[in-house]
């Protein structure tokens, strides 16, 4: 670890040593003696003194950000303003770190080790500088691997230091990657007694704020949620001088419940250890568990970061999806930030608990986008296209800028699709029609052509 020792900090400077003796040190360049010399008259018990607290911001860049926030283009935008406003404002003796996640691989590449220091920790305006200058590149592109993230973050204040160390992590989403955040959170607070995460979070649905709350509980930290971008400046001006508050550990039992249920069940997991300790479902939606964080899957999703406190109900509360008219091969649901499928909606099942996020619900190769907040029902009612006496070859269905999305033929000549503008081909050429949501659009055979679209509600 490095010193902060100068001759503002000692109160001396070079030109009120005797004249002299300043002089005769200059010519010969004694360096020896001018330390030696400099010794004797400092004050007694003044001493070289290193840094009593050390901050890193910790960014996130994933493809998210470059969603729009209020008062700026968008949530890196609102960041990269903030950043700049706090390293204008804070103490300049005060020593600073930035790292980033998410800026360097783009979604599709899944990379869960998207992450670089972009300022090691340093003080003055020279670092400081640097800092503004390595923030302002960033460009949102990956996942959010925060857990990983906070290792690695922890690892950046190497070992030794006995000041605050503080960690305050901007981000408006939830862990994407392997690992659990909260857990990893409490894990850090009892190695190290000084260490602190402040968490601030963008436009955050009730799971994400849940998770991040979580975070800075677990190290005795702040969370702030702020509204806009001035909101978000005063937040991080704040956290920064903010140190170690206390933690509470309370011992004894509470109860983990999934509101509504469906007809899946859900393995609940143990954060710290990975142990499954239960399912929950239809007929038992809640579990009595000891205090602790838990996670919970749903399908191939993970509900991570849940608190349970003793004598309290913790409920989660996943969004559910409905499909009607589902397509005889099925519907698969995608999450869109992270590219992976989380399931299957078809005829014989049509319902499907999710995690919040954005997804996208496939009919062929069309997307129907659905953003699932916590505790949403949605229900999808697609519009039906129904071609009578259709062709062996069959019969396909473009959008309008020439992407085929699905096929009418003789086997299966109902085709269920989101609302929107599409061509059908019959012999070479297009017919093009609007299918609304819940309507049949319907097509069919003359003895010189085809007739239609003719639309059924």
């Amino acid at each position: 670890m490095f010193c902060k020792c100068s001759p503002k900090r000692s109160g001396l400077r070079p030109e009120s040593l005797p004249g002299r003796a300043f002089h005769f040190l200059r010519l010969v360049g004694g360096v020896t003696l001018f330390l030696l010399l400099l010794s004797l008259l400092l004050p007694a018990g003044v001493e070289c003194a290193g840094p009593n607290r050390m901050v890193e911001i910790i960014l996130d860049a994933s493809g998210s950000m470059d969603g729009k926030f209020r008062g700026a283009e968008t949530k890196l935008g609102a960041v990269k303003k903030a950043v700049e406003g706090m390293v204008r404002q804070t103490d300049p003796d005060m020593v600073l770190a930035a790292r980033a996640y998410g800026s360097q691989s783009p979604r599709e590449r899944h990379d869960c080790y998207d992450t670089r220091l972009l300022t090691t920790f340093s003080y003055g305006a020279d670092s400081r500088q640097k800092m503004v200058l390595q923030v302002s590149g960033l460009k949102a592109l990956g996942l959010s691997p925060i857990s990983y993230v906070l290792g690695e973050a922890a690892r950046d204040f190497g070992s030794g230091f006995e000041g605050d160390e503080i960690m305050v992590l901007v981000s408006d989403g939830r862990d994407t990657c392997k690992g659990d955040p909260c857990a990893l959170a409490t894990k850090l607070a009892r190695e190290r007694e000084n260490l602190v995460v402040h968490t601030i979070g963008l436009s955050a649905d009730s799971m994400v704020r849940q998770q991040l709350e979580c975070i800075a509980k677990a190290t005795g930290g702040k969370s702030y949620f702020p509204d806009d971008d001035a909101m978000l400046s005063r937040a991080l001006n704040a956290v920064v001088n903010t140190p170690r508050g206390m933690i509470i550990r309370k011992i004894g039992d509470g109860m983990l419940r999934v509101d509504g249920a469906g007809t899946a069940l859900h393995t609940v997991i143990r954060a710290e250890t990975g142990e499954n300790v239960g399912v929950v479902g239809p007929g038992q939606p809640a579990i009595r568990l000891p205090a602790g964080i838990y996670e919970v899957t749903f399908g191939t999703s993970i509900w991570k970061s849940i608190e349970v406190e003793p004598g309290v109900v913790t409920e989660v509360r996943p969004a559910l999806l409905r499909v009607e008219h589902a397509s005889p091969r099925g519907n698969k649901v995608v999450e869109l930030e992270t590219g992976d499928e989380v399931g299957v909606i078809s005829q014989s099942k049509d319902i499907m608990e999710l995690v919040p996020s954005e997804y996208g619900v496939y009919f062929g190769n069309a997307v129907w986008r659905v953003s699932a907040a916590t505790g949403a029902r949605i229900t999808l009612n697609p519009g039906i296209v129904s071609v009578r006496d259709a062709s062996s070859q069959g019969h396909r269905i473009r959008t309008m800028r020439g992407e085929v999305v699905d096929t009418a033929s003789f086997i299966a000549p109902t085709v269920p699709l989101p609302p929107g503008e599409y061509t059908i081909e019959f012999d070479d050429r297009l017919k093009p029609f609007t299918l609304k949501e819940g309507d049949t659009v319907v097509f069919g055979r003359l003895r010189h052509g085809y007739y239609g679209p003719s639309t059924v509600h």
